[in-house]
């Protein structure tokens, strides 16, 4: 079976929720299937997942690797780095390495995808979240 590419994540986290996983339990099947759901878009689609103190960093975790390999090429080979501070708010930024030297058309691409996601956590409010270049 294949799934079509329009809208992915929603027929993934669809066939997670309704599938037979041998050793997950159901509720496991669905918090898997609502991190996929909310793997790439907007994120009031999983808006109920946010009361839970875990799903956040959860999904922006899920998010952040699904940008860093979009386009099914080799993922960059910068190190992306990711820190939070004691106030909450998440610090994405290159590692050492890319700040030295030019970046590839990949890593720009990739540069570009994660500015947008720091604008979609900013507009959902949920996450203070910045890119430090």
């Amino acid at each position: 079976m294949r799934l079509a590419h329009h809208d992915h994540h929603r027929h993934s986290a669809y066939l997670l929720d309704h599938l037979d996983a041998a050793g997950f339990s159901q509720s496991q099947q669905r918090r898997i299937g609502e991190l996929v759901l909310g793997q790439r878009g907007g994120l009031r689609k999983v808006e109920a997942g946010f009361a839970r103190k875990d799903f956040t960093l959860l999904l922006l975790c899920l998010r952040l690797a699904v940008l860093c390999c979009h386009g099914r090429h080799q993922a960059a080979k910068v190190k992306l780095h990711v820190k939070r501070d004691r106030q909450g708010e998440v610090e994405l930024s290159w590692g050492q390495d890319a700040r030295e030297r030019r970046l590839t058309p990949a890593e720009l691409r990739t540069q570009h995808l994660l500015r947008e996601e720091v604008a979609v956590w900013a507009k959902a409010g949920l996450l203070r979240l910045r890119w430090a270049d």
